[in-house]
């Protein structure tokens, strides 16, 4: 438990990638195998990914991203969109049938319950829902990528719709972060944070 706590507790939001290294394209498809295990709201997972990995086009997004120069010399840079047409019910339940998860009666059940939780929480199935999910996957993406020897920054400091009519992104998509990905050069600023007593509170009763 020790080393898993020690694994979880180094991540760092690192800003200074070793420009030189390259990352293969098959490492990147199992990084985002793993990832893709985030959970999400009801399972939808309503994430599309972009991956940048050509310096030319890296410096371009530097120019939208205030120059900094880690989106640069990452080894990739992950663009991160949320889909509200993945709140799809009757979509999901095809998909679970399918793959042998239920059957079709399991499914109308599935699909009442699924219903009734978007009318309690309709923000949930919108850009709401779609920052708390995209929020999991993105955490699980920098996690995953840690695992695989590589560091990481989330930004939103970003020209989002820059990179979306440049590179001619679906429109219809709703872009959430930027996450650069490489080797770094050297620590990120140092890890502190409030004390447990500073953000929760215990109730017994």
């Amino acid at each position: 438990m020790k080393t898993n706590l020690d694994f979880l507790n180094k991540r760092q939001s690192i800003r200074s990638f070793d420009p030189n290294d390259t990352i293969s394209d098959d490492t990147i498809y199992q990084i985002l195998e793993s990832a893709s295990k985030a959970p999400s709201s009801n399972n939808f997972q309503p994430w599309k990914v972009v991956v940048f990995k050509n310096k030319e086009i890296q410096e371009q997004l530097k120019n939208f991203s205030y120059q900094q120069q880690q989106v640069a010399d990452a080894s990739a840079v992950f663009l991160l969109l949320g889909d509200k047409k993945a709140y799809d019910i009757d979509k999901l339940l095809t998909f679970y049938i399918q793959n042998g998860i239920m059957d079709s009666s399991e499914g109308e059940g599935r699909k009442k319950r699924i219903e009734a939780y978007f009318s309690l929480h309709p923000e949930d199935k919108d850009k709401e829902g779609l920052r708390f999910d995209l929020g999991l996957f993105a955490m699980n993406l920098m996690y995953v990528a840690q695992a695989y020897g590589y560091d990481s920054v989330p930004m939103r400091g970003v020209d989002f719709e820059a990179i979306m009519t440049t590179f001619e992104i679906d429109p219809e998509l709703d872009p959430i972060l930027l996450l650069p990905i490489g080797k770094k050069l050297s620590e990120g600023f140092p890890k502190i944070r409030y004390s447990v007593e500073d953000f929760s509170t215990f109730i017994h009763k």
